[in-house]
């Protein structure tokens, strides 16, 4: 089906200039907005369909082709329709004197609304060639065409009104001046009421083709949410796997050592008795502790921490720390080396989650130190970042097993060497405070040469990445 395109016309324009070519415009650019909104007054579907902005409607036109190789007819056509106004708009009446010529016409002018046809013209089938041309090669549906024809027997109404797409058949004999502009307003009705139900289709298409890409949009924001949300609750039943898992053993070793208290508390020497409520708060304390990581990464998860930067010296948080651990390291054996110049650190931090990042760095240092090894302490400024670098003595890490040790619930095949416990929460912990604090965190590891964890906090709140 052809396009609607519209043209400017100019009715005072000499006929040569009326046929110069005119270019196209959008598929919806033709004057049979109010046209639609007869059709469906009521409907706020329409109501944006418009002529185009700054259109001149006095100079819209309807194009009429009169198609006929006697000269007398266009003179005569010409004279009857001179001044004809439908639905205030003038006729440009273009003429042609062949079907070949007509064919150029069609092209150049492809928004005629009325074609006059005369059946034999070169041939005695030219006319009804032309038609298969414009229904067919053209696909050109909305023009009205009326046969008129001074020799009814090579086109009998009755053959050709059933096999051509046309819309009135006339004979010239019978062709009165009222009668030729009754058929003139019908078939310009025919070609506008055409127009408007094309005006009609295309903008319902347009519409379906804006919901169906909103619907695709929201069905595929649909899919993206079902998959997070399939992955928070594969997430979450393992998270509850784990939990249960690492809250059993010290439940039951609580349970266990109670038991044994409370059915043979006689026959158990005091330094039996005081092993067994050692056992018991080190369980706890392994409870509380996955207890409280479980919430923090609940609360970071969700967002639910305030954080209030301010300028912090590190040094003294970094100090404290070391002097907390030294025993718990001794313990194993292991000797914490803090040979830092005491000086001012300043970071532009939150104090409480500095606090949180260093003592669980320093924690995994000595549960992963061999006893009878070192950790080493380091803290200095580098351009515009405070680094903190925590160096054990360890098994190391694979590179495979760096890249994910950062992410939750990690199982490394490393272990702690003292046997104490580990939640597989702590570092995830520490990345996500470092992320929200805008810094870096990293570790450097070979396997068998032990780990070096790195932190790097801005200086200056302009310095935050």
């Amino acid at each position: 089906m052809s396009k609607i395109i519209r043209k400017k016309h100019d009715e005072t324009s000499p006929p040569d200039e009326q046929q110069a070519p005119t270019s196209p415009a959008s598929r919806l650019d033709y004057p049979f907005a109010d046209k639609i909104k007869k059709i469906l007054p009521d409907s706020l579907l329409f109501e944006n369909v418009t002529c185009p902005i700054g259109l001149d409607e006095t100079h819209v036109s309807w194009g009429v082709l009169v198609v006929d190789d006697e000269e007398d007819v266009h003179r005569i056509t010409r004279l009857v329709l001179k001044g004809f106004i439908y639905q205030g708009k003038h006729l440009e009446i273009l003429s042609a004197y062949s079907a070949e010529q007509a064919r150029e016409l069609l092209q150049q002018h492809p928004n005629v609304a009325l074609i006059f046809l005369d059946v034999v013209m070169e041939t005695h089938d030219a006319g009804l060639q032309l038609v298969q041309y414009i229904r067919e090669t053209l696909k050109n549906h909305f023009v009205c065409i009326i046969l008129r024809t001074g020799q009814a027997g090579f086109a009998p109404e009755d053959e050709v009104v059933v096999k051509y797409e046309i819309n009135d058949y006339a004979e010239k004999t019978e062709l009165s001046r009222q009668k030729l502009i009754s058929l003139t307003a019908t078939g310009l009705r025919g070609y506008a009421d055409m127009i408007a139900i094309e005006l009609c289709r295309q903008y319902l298409e347009e519409k379906v083709t804006e919901r169906t890409c909103d619907l695709l949009r929201h069905n595929e924001k649909l899919r993206v949410l079902n998959q997070e949300l399939t992955r928070l609750n594969q997430e979450r039943n393992e998270f509850l796997g784990i939990a249960a898992h690492d809250l059993k053993n010290p439940l039951q070793a609580i349970q266990g050592s109670a038991e044994l208290i409370e059915t043979a508390y006689d026959s158990f020497s005091r330094e039996e008795i005081i092993d067994f409520a050692k056992m018991i708060g080190e369980s706890s304390q392994r409870m509380f502790e996955l207890i409280s990581n479980l919430l923090e990464v609940n609360r970071i998860e969700l967002g639910d921490y305030k954080i209030i930067f301010n300028q912090i010296d590190v040094f003294p948080v970094l100090s404290k720390l070391v002097c907390d651990y030294a025993l718990r390291a001794q313990l194993k054996n292991i000797q914490i080396h803090f040979d830092v110049p005491e000086m001012p650190y300043v970071a532009y931090t939150d104090s409480q989650m500095l606090y949180q990042i260093l003592d669980n760095l320093l924690s995994n240092a000595v549960k992963y130190t061999l006893p009878g090894n070192n950790i080493v302490v380091r803290l200095q400024t580098r351009h515009d970042m405070i680094r903190c670098e925590i160096q054990d003595e360890g098994l190391g890490l694979s590179a495979e097993e760096q890249k994910k040790l950062f992410n939750k619930f990690t199982k490394l095949s490393t272990r702690p060497t003292g046997g104490e416990h580990s939640t597989g929460l702590g570092l995830f912990i520490v990345k996500k405070l470092v992320d929200a604090l805008r810094g870096k965190v990293w570790c450097d590891s070979q396997q068998g040469r032990g780990s070096t964890f790195c932190v790097e906090l801005p200086i200056e709140a302009s310095n935050c990445h």
